[in-house]
């Protein structure tokens, strides 16, 4: 622990300075290309001459996109592997870095073969660079705000400790509060969090947060796909929804699912009415049993229709000062013990009118954390031809998280004119994680986009 603590955070002056120092040496005017800057700001940066890391140097900006570069510029061979191995070496002897990262360096050092130099070569070396680029951006972040802080094992096994000696540990076993922690403790990547080894607000705040989600749920994973389709005319939005998702219940006490779907328009006629209208299909099972025979067993009911568990209501939208309607799904589950697991699955068919050029089409949020959370859209092959999708993420205390097919790209990606989707949050996600989505005419991405 001694031994770790004296290392410091890797800052992104330290990470520059390193690019272009041996085993590397990389000119500082290829980096400044690689990043898209003026040499002059990045003299700057290098000087601590800037009160605040430029925002557009933000990973999720260019994080992939430089680590690309940056490793296009090398020859795929022995040596190539051999000096990014050593640069790895240096960064994890002399800084105080984190898991994540040590495992990315520790991926650089492997038996030089056909097999594993192509492999190294092609992706273990942009990942690193990439890994080291988001960490070293994410402390120095915090350094300009006066905060010596770093996403490291050293601190978080002492706040861990810390929040131990606090909390009652018989209320809460070792293994749900390291889950807890890592939840609250994840905020540190954007510095939400002041967080020093012995300041006080960050214990507070994460034994206030244990204690209020003692006796909540919360989701094992979260999986929706979406099959989007629009009229010929532009005048109907018409989806096809499938979900599946997996709640932890830590108590017996029934709690209530909502599921809230906004319309983006004003709704006159009586619910059941609109209700009809706009959802031709829906199934929904609870343990694999139907949901209705499910809530008649519990509740001692004779539902026969799964539009008796929805309701509209008119909700006033303070960004565009107009009322709009929502539609919402709730219904009642009834854990048997504490811990049981529920798994509900559910499909749809939502027909709604489409409004062109509105705020958002569709938004989603949290209700409880979440360890693994996922959701797909796909355009069908008529719509993909003349419309686009766009995704906006928002989080209270930002987690791990991308919006690419792949889950080695970590970095969030806003816009796009691909027919395909996914939005993925790993690592747990906090209540109030989720997304905008939009629609929009590929003739106009370029103005969606700028």
């Amino acid at each position: 622990m001694n031994l770790r603590n004296a290392k410091k955070a890797l800052l992104f002056n330290d990470f520059l300075s390193l690019l272009a120092g041996e085993p590397l040496e990389i000119k500082y005017k290829n980096i400044a290309r690689f990043l898209h800057i003026s040499e002059s700001t990045l003299s700057k940066l290098r000087h601590g001459k800037l009160n605040k890391m430029p925002s557009g140097l933000h990973p999720e900006n260019i994080g992939s996109e430089f680590a690309a570069a940056l490793t296009r510029s090398f020859a795929p061979t022995v040596s190539t592997v051999r000096r990014f191995s050593t640069f790895a070496r240096i960064v994890s002897e002399n800084y105080l870095i984190s898991n994540t990262l040590e495992k990315a360096a520790a991926s650089l050092t492997v038996p030089m073969n056909n097999v594993n130099l192509k492999r190294v070569c092609a992706s273990e070396i942009s990942k690193f660079i990439k890994r080291c680029y988001e960490e070293s951006y994410a402390n120095s972040e915090m350094d300009f705000a006066s905060h010596v802080s770093s996403r490291c094992t050293a601190q978080s096994e002492i706040i861990f400790q810390k929040i131990c000696d606090t909390i009652n540990c018989d209320t809460f076993d070792s293994e749900k509060l390291r889950q807890l922690l890592n939840v609250v403790y994840a905020a540190n990547i954007r510095h939400q969090i002041a967080t020093y080894v012995g300041n006080r607000s960050v214990i507070d705040l994460v034994e206030r947060f244990v204690r209020s989600q003692a006796d909540e749920p919360f989701y094992n994973y979260i999986h929706r796909s979406e099959v989007i389709s629009i009229s010929e005319d532009s005048s109907l939005l018409m989806r096809t929804i499938k979900g599946q998702q997996q709640i932890v219940f830590q108590t017996t006490k029934p709690r209530e699912i909502i599921m809230c779907q906004p319309l983006n328009h004003f709704v006159d006629i009586p619910d059941q009415e609109t209700i009809k209208k706009i959802l031709p299909h829906i199934s929904c099972t609870v343990n694999h049993i139907p949901l209705i025979k499910y809530i008649n067993i519990h509740e001692n009911s004779n539902y026969s229709d799964l539009t008796s568990f929805f309701t509209v209501r008119q909700v006033y939208d303070n960004v565009s000062g107009t009322v709009m309607t929502e539609l919402a799904f709730r219904f009642k589950l009834y854990p048997g013990v504490a811990g049981e697991t529920i798994n509900i699955a559910y499909e749809c068919n939502l027909i709604t009118p489409f409004i062109n050029n509105i705020s958002c089409n569709y938004s989603f949020s949290l209700h409880y954390p979440c360890k693994f959370l996922e959701h797909e859209f796909a355009l069908d092959a008529k719509t993909k031809n003349k419309w686009g999708v766009q995704v906006r993420l928002f989080t209270p205390m930002t987690t791990s998280a991308c919006t690419v097919e792949h889950p080695d790209e970590s970095v969030v990606q806003i816009g796009g004119t691909t027919d395909l989707k996914r939005i993925t949050f790993y690592d747990w996600a906090m209540p109030g994680t989720g997304y905008f989505r939009n629609i929009y005419e590929l003739k106009y991405a370029e103005q969606i986009h700028n």
